[in-house]
């Protein structure tokens, strides 16, 4: 099977040089490397590399950037990596073709190694959550708010998740530093608008709601082998500051409520409601926390999830449009028209 590798990366030259070296060392070779680049300064080391397409993103925007790599490719299976992913197996492309195989797999999210430092160690731990997993009168309590307990591989509404499934079960969702899917059904009955909040630094969990959108259309199945390792870089433009990644947490929840309901034929009201209720819970356990324990970062991830909850709904008008995408896909194909490299076709061990 011919596959393409989509690289989306923002201002990590060193990261994402790695990153393509590991998989040049790879069994099997991908056709193309579209690196699709939105950093101030172009990045002229990967440029020089003859297997690798470079595109320079118009716009400082991954799932945008994505799209861009997505347009650019030719193949039928796509694989996207962020810059700071690590491959530690050789063989890791093979296991991920291997399952579309089978003709109704559209997707593959394999598993990964992970350490982020900015989630487990910056950001305070709850005492609430921790609770809610032993005693019941927390569950219920949880499960009020509108936060309850998702089966294994599922996604709902607020971007809620379930845990991972068993190997080469399915499930509804990917999980951004990696995943496959088949270029055909990628973006079918897309809702655009998400580009949007990106670009207005208010969009989050893109990843997760393709491959809910994806799902819809055939099996996306996980990989549980270990191939891969998220290196943490600690720069993410989503984790720098605690007020913006809370607030966009919070925003995006509306938006990803919408895209559940729309996708799974459920009430747009419902979705609103949960939302309100789920955003409520959420202040208030963080408020309860406080009580608890006093953590300075927990007061301007407080602050940030309010004016995130009360922008979304002040704001609730510009989250439920359905955009098909056109503006963003003429704005796409300027970028891999002006800024491209031809693609060379790899030959094993190059």
């Amino acid at each position: 099977m011919n596959f393409d590798v989509i690289i989306a990366t923002y201002n990590r030259p060193k990261s994402l040089q790695k990153l393509i070296g590991q998989i040049l060392k790879c069994c099997q070779l991908p056709e193309n490397i579209i690196v699709v680049d939105a950093s101030t300064d172009e990045n002229k080391e990967v440029q020089a590399i003859s297997s690798v397409q470079y595109i320079h993103s118009s716009h400082a925007n991954q799932p945008y950037q994505r799209f861009v790599g997505y347009l650019a490719s030719e193949n039928d299976f796509l694989i996207y990596f962020d810059d700071d992913m690590r491959l530690i197996n050789t063989e890791c492309f093979g296991e991920i073709l291997n399952l579309y195989e089978n003709e109704a797999v559209v997707g593959v999210q394999p598993n990964f190694a992970y350490s982020h430092e900015f989630l487990n160690n910056q950001v305070p731990q709850s005492t609430t959550r921790a609770l809610a997993k032993k005693n019941k009168f927390f569950k219920f309590l949880k499960y009020l708010s509108g936060n309850p307990a998702v089966k294994n591989g599922k996604f709902w509404f607020a971007g809620l998740r379930g845990n991972k499934p068993d190997n080469n079960r399915s499930l509804e969702w990917f999980n951004g530093p990696v995943f496959s899917a088949r270029r055909g059904y990628l973006y079918n009955n897309f809702n655009f608008n998400l580009f949007t909040l990106y670009d207005n630094k208010l969009g989050k969990a893109e990843d997760a709601i393709l491959g809910f959108t994806l799902s819809q259309m055939g099996q996306v199945i996980y990989l549980s082998t270990e191939n891969f390792y998220h290196s943490d870089q600690e720069d993410s433009t989503y984790t720098v500051d605690f007020i913006s990644y809370s607030k966009r947490v919070a925003y995006s929840r509306l938006y990803l409520s919408f895209e559940f309901a729309r996708l799974s034929n459920r009430s747009i009201i419902l979705a609103f409601l949960h939302f309100n209720l789920y955003s409520l819970g959420r202040i208030l356990s963080m408020v309860i926390n406080q009580i608890i324990s006093f953590k300075h970062s927990r007061s301007r991830l407080l602050e940030g999830y309010i004016k995130g909850y009360f922008k979304a709904i002040l704001g609730v008008k510009k989250i439920i449009v359905f955009d098909v995408g056109n503006n963003w896909k003429e704005e796409a194909l300027k970028d891999i028209a002006v800024k491209s490299t031809l693609p060379v076709k790899m030959e094993k061990g190059s």
